[in-house]
């Protein structure tokens, strides 16, 4: 895919930090798609490629959508991609590791 697909965060009153923010594709083929992330895992295969595994909750979709479908799960790929690029370079005057590592519970 030579550009990002065009997509935008919808704000969510839910109170479950749990679920991420709903995106709505603004473009293309899958335009007004509504879904949001749920379970992302990263696993290494037997040849040190990286593979990863997504869950997609679809909240607005056509009739008969097959979430399955290559094309929609490249783009929706894309655009976790686009999302995790887009943080990095937001974030680059944290110290991430020290994040990751950091105990969101501990307020001290």
């Amino acid at each position: 895919m030579e550009k990002a697909p065009k997509y935008k965060f919808l704000p969510d009153d839910s109170k479950d930090i749990s679920q991420t923010c709903p995106i709505i594709i603004t473009e293309g083929k899958f335009e007004g798609i509504v879904y949001r992330y749920g379970k992302i895992s990263f696993n290494e295969t037997e040849t040190g490629d990286l593979n990863v595994t997504m869950d997609i909750e679809m909240i607005t979709s056509p009739d008969n959508f097959n979430q399955q479908d290559k094309d929609f799960t490249d783009y929706v790929g894309e655009i976790f991609v686009d999302i995790v690029e887009n943080q990095a370079e937001v974030d680059t005057s944290k110290d991430l590791e020290a994040d990751v590592h950091e105990d969101p519970l501990d307020n001290a």
